[in-house]
């Protein structure tokens, strides 16, 4: 089932109408420096393009969230912008000219990026006798860096400055080095991918967001559960409920204790979640279900996030 989690930060009700700007790119009409020379000049280059992919992850997840309406900022020269100097804190000016040319609430800022590439080669050698080729195993990993600041230009307040840091990794193999490395992504790409997926990351901390949670439920054991199942498959839950009461109310205690589960499950999925805790907590208390314990405790922490939830939402 489908379940809106809080974000990690809670951020006034107030702001929705939220800008996201890329802060971190170097000006490259200047000569590259010497001590870097032309390799590290391109990898500025590959890291100012991911970044623009962090921003573009970091938009979806707000989309997807009900929380915020994002706008990406390109292309952006406020007043007081320092491109060249470390570190390019924003003036309150520049903040303020921004959200009132694009009607922000806040501006979120990407104020750093780099990223990191490592590949790792692995390989098995051929035994005597075994015809088999050698097998060449990579893994490419890509370790990203990516620094957050949220300005609200009417408080004059930073209410969140966040280091991230994720990495992703590709794995292939083959006969030879040259047929595994055509079987991972090229470089540019997975830096790509890797600066969007940490966009994504730091979105679902400030932003609630939809996961996918799994559930397990009797379905086996008597005649009343099969039935039952079918019923759930085809969302009568009325029906699948009626016949777990049954056999709650019958003499087979581990049946009943099952049946008591059922019925916390089906109370969750309609959104029930305080009569799910008591359903579950009699399920284990009464007739000694040890899966209700746990499911019980999953339960309360849904509670807790619900009311996070509530405080962060309209």
């Amino acid at each position: 089932m489908q379940v809106l989690v809080p974000a990690e930060v809670s951020i006034d009700k107030g702001i929705e109408n939220v800008g996201i700007m890329d802060h971190t790119r170097r000006d490259l009409r200047q000569p590259a420096d010497l001590t870097e020379g032309f390799l590290a000049r391109e990898s500025v280059v590959a890291d100012a393009v991911a970044a623009e992919s962090c921003l573009k992850g970091l938009a979806e997840t707000l989309n997807r969230s009900p929380r915020f309406t994002p706008v990406v900022i390109y292309g952006e020269r406020a007043a007081a912008m320092d491109w060249r100097v470390m570190p390019r804190n924003l003036s309150w000016d520049a903040v303020q000219h921004i959200c009132d040319k694009y009607r922000l609430d806040a501006l979120i800022v990407l104020e750093h990026f780099d990223s990191g590439i490592r590949l790792k080669q692995r390989g098995s050698r051929k035994k005597d006798g075994d015809e088999k080729p050698a097998k060449i195993e990579l893994k490419l990993t890509i370790a990203v860096e990516s620094t957050w600041k949220i300005y609200v230009p009417d408080s004059r307040r930073v209410i969140d400055a966040d280091m991230y840091r994720d990495s992703k990794y590709w794995e292939a193999s083959g006969k030879t080095r040259h047929e595994a490395m055509r079987r991972l992504p090229d470089k540019r790409d997975a830096l790509n991918q890797a600066g969007f997926y940490s966009g994504l990351r730091y979105g679902e901390r400030i932003a609630p967001t939809w996961i996918t949670l799994t559930r397990t439920y009797y379905s086996k054991g008597c005649p009343e559960f099969d039935t039952a199942r079918r019923y759930v498959k085809s969302g009568d839950w009325e029906a699948a409920e009626q016949l777990w009461r049954d056999v709650a109310a019958g003499q087979d205690r581990e049946l009943a204790g099952k049946a008591m589960y059922n019925l916390a499950f089906s109370a969750e999925i309609r959104n029930r979640l305080e009569q799910a805790v008591q359903l579950a907590q009699e399920a284990y208390t009464r007739f000694g279900n040890r899966k209700a314990y746990s499911y019980m405790r999953e339960l309360q922490n849904r509670i807790l996030e619900q009311r996070r939830l509530e405080e962060q939402l309209d």
